[in-house]
Parts: structure tokens; sequence; C-alpha cells
């Protein structure tokens, strides 16, 4: 990410912090963590995908088919992520208790099933 969006965004978050309502401002840090990954991996579906760079710094060797995969698992996060976002957004709205319970676990339930999801499918994947 270039610098002056990363610099944008800190800005923003430090504006938000400081005239809005402490509780209320802390209540978007999920929200924003889950849109800069959402982005993050978004945009790199128009460049190399970042599951293949995870994959080839793991010292995996992909072929062709390796490729397609890895394409499809980041646009799987990248559909995760929105969601992800979409309700970490909409909790920022609710109780305080439904924000903590959703961002404070479901949300971290949901990542690992996720990744425990993906982890399977990679193992058949690879033994087909």
């Amino acid at each position: 990410m270039k610098l002056a969006i990363r610099i944008a965004l800190g800005l923003s978050l430090v504006w938000l912090i400081y005239f809005a309502k402490a509780h209320v401002a802390f209540r978007f840090y999920p929200v924003a963590m889950n849109l800069i990954f959402f982005f993050l991996f978004a945009l790199s579906l128009f460049r190399t995908p970042l599951v293949e760079i995870f994959a080839r710094r793991m010292g995996e060797r992909l072929d062709a088919r390796g490729i397609v995969y890895c394409r499809k698992v980041t646009l799987a996060w990248v559909v995760f992520l929105f969601l992800n976002t979409s309700v970490s957004l909409a909790t920022v709205f609710l109780s305080r208790e439904l924000w903590a319970i959703y961002n404070g676990c479901v949300s971290y339930v949901l990542m690992g099933l996720m990744f425990a999801v993906e982890f399977f499918v990679r193992r058949r994947v690879r033994h087909d």
C-alpha cells in the first residue's frame, strides 16, 4: 500500500478517536482492520493474489492448477472479509454487549473456521 494511503488511514483513525466519543471510536477498530485486510486481499486479485504469495513464501511449488486455487482462496477471503466488515460495522450501532460478542468472539471463531475449511480443502485438492 502506498505511503500516502497509509498516512491518510492513520490520520483518519486519529481524527475519529479525537473528535468522536472515545467509546464509539473504539468500536470502529475491528471495522477498520477488516476493511484494511479486505482491500489488501481484493487489490491483490489484480496482481499476484496474496494467498499465492503466502504459499510461495512457505516453499510451495505451484503449477497452473495451484495458482488458480490460490486465486480462488484469495477471492473467498475477499468475500469473507467483506461480510465480516459489514457485520462489524452493523454492530457498532447495536448494544455494547452485541458488539463485544461479535467482534470479540464470533468473528474470531468464523475466521478460525475459514482457516480450517481452507486447510482441509487444500489437503484434499493436493491429493487429487
